[in-house]
């Protein structure tokens, strides 16, 4: 056994420890940085999540479904939820034989964007449910094209358009969604003719019941209900019977009739006058 002076044992051992050290750094991995989160991916909105729309029999006209789409926000007043044509959109229709709209009815949902009430205005209707608003007269002065120009361009380019029109719009309050409920409807479905001016002060009446039970509806549709459309007070009006045809004239080469022509008839001579006897 060999002994080796303290003297040389200690440089000896702090040279062992630094090649030891160095060793154990060679063989160590190399530190690794944490994987970064995946950012989350936006569900794209789904045009059949939007409310179903239960509509009323009527003795003029057939209901329509329109179908589902992605449609901007429609209701023209107060901030948009939802930006684009990306808002969940029912729309349904009551058509005359004739083709013409007799009622349009929309309905709009964005989940989790909230239901603010727009400022109460003049077209705002007091003591209903949500945040109903209604004009008789919506074609008046072009007032819907300048107060929801983009309902109106939705609506033309779909073909759906039709005069004159009552508009009626309600927004459910109290929801943790945005649910709009629109109807243009056919003036003559909610008013009945007026003959003197008490028929025509009393003629809205009908219309403001028919747009406050259209609000309940529409209140009851943000609890997850379909949108029950309520029955009209009146019938549709006829459409007009369809035109006679024109009379058609047989085309081709006419041919003149001979010309007439004259004759003239000389009278006969009368006979001669005879003496009378007596005077001879």
């Amino acid at each position: 056994m060999l002994a080796y002076p303290h003297s040389l044992i200690g440089p000896r051992l702090a040279l062992a420890a630094a090649a030891l050290a160095l060793l154990a750094a060679c063989a160590a991995p190399a530190p690794t940085t944490a994987p970064a989160a995946a950012s989350p991916v936006a569900t794209a909105p789904d045009a059949a999540s939007a409310p179903v729309i239960e509509v009323p029999p009527s003795s003029i006209g057939t209901w329509i479904d329109l179908g589902a789409h992605l449609a901007p926000w429609l209701a023209g007043e107060g901030a948009a939820p939802a930006s684009g044509a990306s808002v969940p959109t029912r729309v349904a229709g009551l058509q005359r034989a004739d083709g013409r709209w007799l009622a349009l009815v929309v309905v709009q949902r964005v989940p989790g964007a909230g239901s603010a009430c727009p400022p109460m205005g003049r077209h705002s209707v007091a003591g209903a449910d949500g945040c109903l608003r209604m004009r008789r007269d919506a074609d008046f002065d072009r007032w819907l094209q300048q107060q929801n120009p983009v309902l109106q361009r939705w609506i033309e380019q779909h073909d759906w358009n039709s005069r004159p029109r009552t508009w009626i719009s309600d927004r459910a309050s109290g929801s943790a969604d945005a649910l709009e409920a629109v109807a243009l409807v056919e003036p003559a479905l909610l008013e009945p003719a007026t003959r003197n001016n008490n028929d025509f002060l009393a003629a809205g009446r009908n219309g403001l019941t028919w747009a406050r039970q259209f609000a309940s509806a529409t209140q009851a549709t943000a609890g997850g209900q379909p949108l029950r459309v309520p029955p009209f007070p009146y019938s549709a009006p006829l459409a007009a019977p369809p035109a006679a045809a024109p009379t058609t004239i047989p085309t081709g080469v006419v041919t003149a009739p001979p010309a007439a022509t004259a004759e003239q008839v000389m009278p006969a001579r009368p006979a001669p006058r005879v003496p009378r006897a007596d005077r001879q």
